[in-house]
């Protein structure tokens, strides 16, 4: 038989590489990109006619087609994975993330830095404060007195305030 062809067309290979991806279980909204990254591949790849033990192209290439379809599924799950690690992190809520959500995430982040930066015992104040203690319950639970605690309170104040982070009153 002449080997020009046996060899496959493009759409061929396309068809076999839709066929396949299907078989996968990827779904029509990621079949596209699959056989995008699929194809791609298939472009160089060359099979060398001494490791082939007589197979058929088509089964060369279903060979590679899976592997790099199999390679293509973990990477999407790994970035799946990722995606919800990152989904976590965020704040209950069913709204989608608008620019006072991205604000407000900016601003965790300055806080988080600042108090960072806070001495062991303006950070132990802070983070009470921060559950919802009041300056009383904090010195009464750390055995100090109340103006030891309104002082810490005050110079995490004047930090922020340093910092852009408030400076108006709160009531």
């Amino acid at each position: 038989m002449d080997k020009a062809r046996n060899e496959l067309t493009i759409n061929e290979k396309l068809d076999l590489i839709r066929s396949r991806a299907v078989r996968f279980g990827i779904k029509r909204h990621d079949l596209e990109d699959a056989v995008q990254e699929v194809a791609l591949y298939l472009l160089e790849f060359m099979p060398d006619p001494d490791k082939t033990n007589g197979a058929s192209e088509s089964t060369i290439l279903i060979g590679v087609i899976d592997l790099r379809l199999k390679q293509w599924l973990r990477t999407q799950q790994r970035y799946q994975d990722m995606v919800e690690r990152c989904g976590a992190m965020l704040p209950p809520g069913d709204e989608l993330a608008t620019e006072s959500v991205c604000e407000a995430s900016n601003t965790t982040l300055d806080v988080t830095s600042l108090m960072a930066d806070l001495p062991a015992f303006e950070q132990q104040v802070g983070q009470m404060l921060s559950e919802g203690h009041t300056a009383t319950s904090i010195a009464r639970e750390l055995g100090i007195g109340r103006r030891t605690v309104n002082e810490a309170v005050e110079a995490i104040r004047e930090r922020f305030v340093k910092a852009g982070l408030g400076g108006e009153e709160v009531a």
